[in-house]
């Protein structure tokens, strides 16, 4: 009985000479979080849909981009249905022709055999939300949309469409019909659609979105 009395305190003082030192408080393991990130989407083409546009002469070869939204997309539709709906409501213009702008003159657009329909900004091109958007070697910023039956591709471009002599289209006007495309010039933006894709844009200073 003394020698287990004798055990027992030893592993008492032990015990306490231990916790006294502090060698009892060992941390728990941290946790770790594991944050999944979605994959874009891929297009009918096998590509992610966010992939550069096709070939300008600022741009590099791959899928159509679909369904993006940069800025603040003050009063711009969000899908194809939305924005025909808006563009079927409106009274078209008087007289309009392949080019015309908005009435500040900072949108201007064009229709025609390449893209269906083209449209940029003078001021408050858009920085990409995918640095893929934009090739090395060239513009670093967004400052065209280009809509063909494919989508709404968004352009780094180093050249323009501008003229200086395409006649304004009124805010509330919607551009004369001409083959499966139109326009609606509004004072929050330019929205432009191709009924044979059912895609089109939206851009505005320093805002767009493509569907």
């Amino acid at each position: 009985m003394p020698c287990r009395s004798v055990v027992v305190l030893a592993s008492v003082a032990v015990a306490c000479l231990l916790a006294s030192c502090g060698a009892t408080d060992i941390p728990a393991p941290r946790r770790t979080v594991t944050v999944t990130v979605d994959a874009p989407a891929a297009s009918s083409g096998g590509a992610p849909a966010t992939s550069t546009p096709a070939p300008t002469p600022s741009a590099t070869s791959a899928a159509v981009p679909t369904a993006l939204a940069v800025g603040k997309q003050r009063g711009a539709p969000k899908s194809f249905a939305e924005a025909k709906g808006r563009i079927d409501a409106a009274k078209p213009a008087a007289s309009g022709g392949a080019a015309f702008r908005s009435p500040s003159g900072n949108i201007v657009c064009r229709r025609g055999a390449g893209p269906a329909v083209s449209c940029e900004v003078r001021e408050g091109r858009i920085k990409p939300p995918l640095p893929t958007i934009c090739p090395e070697g060239g513009a670093k910023d967004i400052g065209r949309i280009e809509l063909g039956a494919a989508g709404a591709r968004p352009v780094c471009n180093t050249d323009t469409i501008r003229t200086g002599s395409e006649p304004a289209l009124g805010y509330g006007s919607r551009t004369q019909p001409s083959g499966t495309t139109a326009c609606l010039s509004e004072k929050t933006g330019m929205t432009c659609i191709d009924e044979a894709g059912r895609h089109g844009f939206f851009i505005a200073r320093n805002s767009f979105v493509t569907f």
